[in-house]
Order: C-alpha cells, then sequence, then structure tokens
C-alpha cells in the first residue's frame, strides 16, 4: 500500500469559489507622517468586525497587515501571528483589495480637501 497513489493522506482537491460574505471596509485613520504606516482600516466581514488593520508602504508598493499578537518563544525569539486573516487567497485578494481601494480614495479625498482649504485660505488673504 506504500506505493499505492491517492492513499488516505492526500485532501482531495476542493474548488475554489467567490466569498459570499459582503465585505465593507472603512478607513479609521490616515497617517499624516512619512513614515511607512499609512492608514489604519477597520472591515466588516459578515457579522464580523475586525479592528487594527494596517496598510503599510515599502519599496515594493503598498500592502496590508491584519492584526496580529506578538508571541515570545522559550529561546526568546519574537513572531507575530495574525488574529484574524483570510483562510483562501481568493477571499485574501478580495479584503486586501477593497481595503486599499478604499485607502486610495480616502487619500484622494484628503488631498481634495487639503487643497481646497489651501485654495480658501489663499483667497482670505488677498
Amino acid at each position: 500500500m506504500a506505493g499505492k497513489k491517492g492513499g488516505a493522506s492526500v485532501a482531495p482537491k476542493q474548488e475554489q469559489k467567490q466569498s459570499n460574505m459582503p465585505i465593507r471596509v472603512r478607513i479609521d485613520k490616515l497617517m499624516e507622517d512619512d513614515g511607512k504606516l499609512k492608514a489604519i482600516a477597520s472591515a466588516n466581514v459578515g457579522e464580523f468586525a475586525v479592528h487594527g488593520i494596517r496598510v503599510y508602504e515599502n519599496d515594493k508598493g503598498l500592502f496590508v497587515s491584519m492584526p496580529s499578537v506578538q508571541r515570545t518563544g522559550e529561546n526568546g525569539e519574537k513572531t507575530y501571528e495574525d488574529v484574524f486573516h483570510p483562510t483562501t487567497k481568493e477571499s485574501r485578494e478580495e479584503l486586501f483589495g477593497k481595503i486599499l481601494d478604499e485607502y486610495k480614495q480616502a487619500l484622494e479625498q484628503s488631498q481634495t480637501t487639503t487643497q481646497t482649504e489651501n485654495n480658501e485660505v489663499q483667497v482670505q488673504k488677498m
């Protein structure tokens, strides 16, 4: 039996499908400094709320970091484990895509608001 393919240890391939849970995203805070952390977001995934989602930017572009806890191992090494995370590639892409889209919209709105406020100040000075 050792040479038999498709034994009990091989899990059957499951079909990938889109999430049926609605996802709503909100940007809670845009960071104003020039650091790598750009925003903090929240998401409602179906009936679950997730807070403390972070949007970072590095040399490769924007990326999303889920809320996590720090653990210290026996050897003193620190690791981080996500508290909440998507379990499939498709759900990760869907959630992260919506977070990044909402971040870009909030950033555009913030820049437009700042630009409008600056124009109003210039008009008042005249």
